[in-house]
């Protein structure tokens, strides 16, 4: 079944899939299936960023017939979570071009607005200190953002637009000179100093590094492998934090990997037997909205 929905002016949106994002907020679908209180035990080391659906934030776009109003998945967040979940929708809805038209996903520009706030809460709720980086972050039209090569413009791929046609693929890419892009750049080297790749295996973290010597990170790496970053040469808070992320942050993932000593970055939900394996001073999660389940 095609999953992408055309909507006005140039927007695409995602559709019939697992998350059912567009009957969450037209139909107030709740999909959390779990108490919250399995998060009870790491709450005090805890924060969640969570990422607007694009068609909750650029409704405007989608075809008539849309009442989005609902947001219950978030609303059962924010209650338990309280000051310790970032609510990327009142951050970016005053902001103008912060998701692509013809991707599911965040730009670079929103990526960077939601990174800045996460350091500025963080520092906040755990008197942290940290410093984020200072960014010029820069853009240019695409006849297709597909033929940039680096992962976007999925909502008119083939296996999503299905058989439907569409007017245009025109859309704006932002990048950054200041921003080291890993996702589909990134060549992965051993002994090289920079990102190591782990497995969780058998309750113990196994490098993979070497074995992965020459490949470029890809979709295959973030979603199986735990990426660390040891920043013990730099001047930087002497904390061991985990990253639980989801695609939204591919193109920050730099950024993150620079903000304390240690870091492990893993493209999941929260996994509590890792946790205590690592046992990281803090547990930092990003979410969209449409995965809060």
């Amino acid at each position: 079944m095609q999953k992408t929905l055309i909507g006005k002016d140039g927007y695409l949106f995602l559709q019939n899939d697992s998350a059912r994002e567009l009957d969450v907020h037209n139909k107030n679908l709740c999909l959390i299936k779990n108490s919250l209180s399995r998060f009870d035990s790491i709450k005090h080391k805890y924060m969640i960023t969570v990422f607007p659906n694009k068609s909750f934030l650029y409704k405007r776009f989608l075809p008539d017939g849309f009442d989005m109003k609902y947001r219950p998945g978030f609303d059962t967040y924010k209650k338990y979570f309280d000051s310790q979940i970032i609510d990327g929708y009142e951050i970016l809805k005053n902001e103008t071009d912060v998701y692509y038209k013809t991707d599911t996903h965040i730009n670079l520009k929103g990526a960077y607005i939601m990174y800045c706030i996460f350091i500025k809460e963080a520092n906040k709720i755990f008197n942290l200190g940290i410093v984020s980086k200072v960014c010029k972050i820069e853009c240019t039209n695409t006849d297709n953002l597909s033929s940039i090569g680096v992962g976007i413009g999925d909502l008119t791929w083939p296996s999503n637009l299905g058989h439907q046609s569409i007017q245009s693929t025109l859309d704006t890419y932002y990048y950054s000179d200041d921003i080291c892009a890993l996702y589909c750049k990134h060549k992965i080297q051993k002994n090289d100093g920079q990102v190591a790749f782990f497995l969780f295996e058998n309750n113990k973290l196994c490098n993979k590094t070497n074995s992965l010597d020459g490949e470029i990170l890809s979709w295959h790496h973030v979603s199986k492998y735990i990426l660390y970053k040891n920043n013990s040469y730099k001047k930087l808070p002497e904390k061991k934090i985990v990253i639980f992320y989801d695609s939204f942050l591919l193109s920050t993932l730099s950024l993150y990997m620079e903000i304390f000593n240690e870091v492990f970055l893993v493209k999941s939900t929260t996994n509590f037997e890792l946790i205590n394996h690592i046992s990281p001073d803090y547990v930092f999660e990003f979410r969209t909205e449409r995965f809060l389940m």
